[in-house]
């Protein structure tokens, strides 16, 4: 036997719907996101605080897998590297100007008011010349990546009186950063193109694993005293992130 019914929980000023079913052949509970929605799993004798607690602790994920699902038709067109289109830099957009400059060898990035100016070496190509900009940008937004998160990480790390033993910049398509048992930070360059406030929320959220190594309930407490509205911040990062993933 097994019952259904419809329960929502507030996170940082989302809700979350969820259809909860109850079953004996549960021991535990499980959620699972989809298309269809969000299911939980539960076991007959467990009450519905306990269930919205679990699912609370769970929110952060919860709305991740759900922007995956939500946002698939909305996935911004692949980039083509060329004048006129769109990056951004600590939130803020700038444009891309690429200039054909015959004494260019290697082409870097200039950054000139509210474009981003690349001079490649002309040629018949397109194939090379698109490689060449977007190898130019990326060493560009790691250069200011290794730069701002080493910055915005000491005062984090002056909060919460702890430091990582290493800050590494790396590329990687499907996490922001991890802290490892050593207390070694990884950050994803691509960071660097959100905005101030969610770049620090990551920073925070994997100095706070140098103390606590997993999402504990004393995990979230640590990052809530200084960060109080990581919710919000969690939110933004899920629905603008895919705009960072060339």
């Amino acid at each position: 036997m097994s019952n259904r019914s419809i329960q929502r929980i507030d996170f940082g000023g989302e809700e979350i719907c969820y259809a909860l079913t109850r079953t004996a052949r549960r021991k535990t509970v499980a959620i699972t996101v989809g298309f269809d929605g969000v299911r939980v799993l539960a076991p007959n004798d467990l009450n519905d605080a306990s269930v919205s607690e679990f699912v609370r602790k769970k929110a952060a994920w919860v709305l991740r897998k759900k922007a995956i699902y939500t946002e698939l038709s909305g996935m911004p067109s692949p980039k083509e590297f060329v004048s006129g289109e769109t990056f951004h830099y600590l939130g803020r957009p700038y444009r891309l100007k690429v200039v054909p400059d015959p004494g260019v060898v290697i082409s870097r990035v200039i950054a000139r008011g509210s474009n981003l100016v690349v001079p490649t070496a002309p040629g018949p190509d397109p194939i090379i010349a698109k490689a060449a900009v977007r190898s130019a940008l990326r060493q560009w937004y790691i250069k200011h990546a290794e730069r701002q998160f080493t910055i915005r990480m000491q005062s984090i790390c002056h909060a919460l009186g702890c430091g990582p033993r290493s800050i590494s910049v790396v590329d990687q398509s499907k996490r922001w950063g991890s802290c490892d048992a050593k207390g070694r930070i990884r950050l994803n360059w691509r960071l660097v193109m959100a905005p101030v406030s969610l770049i620090d929320y990551v920073l925070a959220h994997e100095a706070c694993h140098i103390q606590e190594h997993n999402h504990s309930r004393q995990f979230w407490r640590k990052l809530e005293t200084i960060m109080p509205d990581y919710e919000q911040r969690i939110q933004r990062l899920d629905a603008i992130g895919h705009q960072f993933g060339w």
